[in-house]
């Protein structure tokens, strides 16, 4: 399937990624120290996608709902896009030297936990940690989307079975391998402080990531065959329970790793959110507030936007854009601790990145039919047509 609205997206994203490349290339030879940063928190921000997919894929085949159905190919080709995300990470794996503090010193500035630490951050051992998550991650996507296609071949039921057996256990190993590597790459510039929730807003925020972006998918070709004849009013209105169960689940997370902070009161802990409350962070913060939960909370408890795709997929656009927000201010200010300092490499970083993964997304998106053809749990739902 390939509809007019993905040849325009798949130019325009292959254009902005090798303009910004290019851009990026120019402000790395320039300001080598800003480039990593602004690569860094580019990279994380597109990684959510991917790795959100991966999730709820999974999550879906354990579960069989019916609110998959129309996003399973979209989370496939989001998933097998991580050996890319693996070959982006690179740069900043060569270069880990001048964007961790516990490389650039080679000591670790982790106050009573320096044991702890120096024992977990030093650069074998996260050398290999990223050849393991990149690794599992992989060969997880390849495997979901090789026996969904096989399913759809031979439509041998077996496969709906392996596909579950893997993602039981696979999400499990999923969110671990996701928390070790929110504190790898994102936690660990700070290595002074630490928080057991952690890796769990990082769970919540790439799977509102990666669902915020297949509802846009889904908008974009809802009106093409196949998905015009499969997608019912209740698929769209499981899609915005699910939007608004993300929402409040990523608020929770954040607000309990908040309070639990805030009630201990230590200066070791506390040190991380006064950084991301000096001057114009706080503003990011209480936009992240009013943006990324009570608008798009109030939003979706309406019955009448979440029968309507269009309104839904404005609402996704919003939370995505809000998620870059979320992870800039999550990343930069461990770089900056004293005040909110954009550079013009924040915003090219991004959209470099943007439109390198989404010309790899749109291609592997195109290479099945966008709905699966013969899953067995599918069938039973394949003949509505209420919309």
């Amino acid at each position: 399937m390939e509809p007019e609205q993905f040849k325009r997206v798949q130019t325009l994203a292959v254009f902005i990624g090798i303009a910004g490349t290019v851009a990026l290339v120019i402000g790395g030879i320039a300001s080598p120290q800003r480039f990593l940063q602004a690569y860094l928190f580019g990279y994380i921000a597109w990684l959510s996608i991917p790795l959100g997919c991966l999730g709820l894929l999974m999550l879906h085949h354990m579960v069989s709902g019916r609110w998959g159905y129309v996003i399973q190919r979209i989370f496939e080709a989001g998933a097998l896009t991580l050996p890319l995300m693996a070959i982006l990470f690179l740069p900043i794996l060569a270069s880990a030297s001048k964007v961790y503090p516990w490389v650039a010193d080679g000591v670790h500035d982790a106050g009573t936990h320096e044991h702890t630490w120096s024992s977990y951050l030093n650069l074998p051992f996260f050398t290999v940690r990223y050849f393991v998550y990149f690794g599992l991650w992989s060969g997880a996507a390849y495997l979901l989307s090789l026996w969904s296609r096989r399913q759809d071949e031979t439509r041998d039921p077996r496969y709906t079975r392996k596909l579950r057996l893997l993602s039981a256990p696979g999400l499990l190993v999923f969110v671990l391998l996701v928390t070790f590597a929110s504190v790898d790459w994102v936690m660990s510039l700070e290595p002074g402080w630490s928080s057991t929730i952690y890796g769990f807003v990082f769970v919540v925020g790439e799977a509102l990531a990666a669902l915020s972006f297949a509802v846009i998918v889904v908008w974009m070709v809802s009106a093409q065959s196949p998905m015009s004849e499969v997608l019912t009013t209740k698929h769209i209105h499981f899609l915005g329970n699910l939007l608004l169960t993300c929402v409040i689940l990523w608020a929770y997370m954040a607000y309990s790793q908040w309070i639990i902070i805030w009630s201990g009161n230590l200066p070791d802990e506390n040190s991380w959110y006064l950084h991301r409350l000096a001057p114009g962070w706080n503003g990011i913060a209480l936009g992240l507030i009013i943006l990324h939960f009570f608008a798009p909370f109030f939003l979706l408890l309406g019955r009448r936007v979440k029968h309507s795709l269009k309104f839904l997929s404005a609402i996704a656009g919003g939370l995505l854009l809000m998620r870059l927000v979320d992870v800039y201010w999550l990343v930069m200010p461990a770089f900056h601790p004293s005040g909110l300092e954009i550079s013009w490499l924040d915003v090219v970083a991004p959209f470099a990145l943007g439109g390198i993964w989404i010309s790899a997304f749109v291609a592997l998106l195109k290479r099945r039919s966008i709905v699966p053809a013969y899953d067995p749990r599918f069938v039973e739902t394949a003949g509505a047509t209420e919309h």
